[in-house]
């Protein structure tokens, strides 16, 4: 890797989807929040040694049982994508065919396009193994009706590997849900990946 790789992406495919990322951008400037930047919210299913949860921008109502729900929904889908994309399965590898769980058939596409930032398809064969130093998200979201209608996970990766290319490296970005038929799905990104 040469320094940071980026890549923003808007995935076609559910009627609305835009319209929810311009509304969460506003919520992140809005000071509409139920609840300050920064505040804890813990996850069933996923340790505190592993991903740490927070809560930044809330525009609307959304009650406490409400960002449970969703804190440990974005936590599957981030650890679910993280995981597959970067700290699981057996290295030297470079199969990532299944790197993207919880994406959009359209966002999928896109990914697979940029496997090389969203999965560690560029060092995957040089690797012998993947250690997880820090997994954090922040959850902006837009509430109507006291319902979730749109979240930004704001997720931030720092992993070292080992082997012929031992580095740490660091993945940074935006994550854009919307709920669909089949749950919360990941529709578009904005992420960056490089060398610390």
């Amino acid at each position: 890797m040469r320094g940071p790789a980026r890549s923003a992406v808007r995935a076609a495919g559910l009627a609305g989807a835009v319209t929810v990322a311009v509304a969460l951008v506003a919520a992140g400037c809005s000071g509409d929040s139920d609840e300050p930047s920064g505040a804890p919210s813990t996850s069933p299913t996923a340790p505190a040694e592993q991903t740490q949860v927070s809560w930044g921008k809330v525009t609307g109502r959304l009650p406490q049982p409400a960002r449970e729900r969703v804190a440990a929904t974005v936590t599957d889908l981030v650890d679910g994508w993280t995981t597959a994309a970067y700290l699981g399965g057996d290295y030297p590898r470079s199969a990532f065919t299944d790197a993207w769980p919880g994406f959009t058939p359209g966002a999928q596409q896109q990914a697979r396009r940029d496997r090389d930032l969203m999965s560690n398809a560029d060092i995957g064969a040089r690797i012998d193994g993947v250690d997880l130093r820090r997994s954090t998200v922040r959850i902006d979201a837009l509430a109507v009706k006291q319902r979730p209608v749109g979240v930004t996970a704001h997720v931030a990766l720092t992993f070292r590997t080992t082997g012929d290319l031992a580095r740490d490296v660091r993945v940074r970005g935006r994550l854009y849900l919307t709920p669909t038929d089949h749950g919360w799905k990941v529709f578009a990104y904005d992420v960056t990946k490089g060398v610390v």
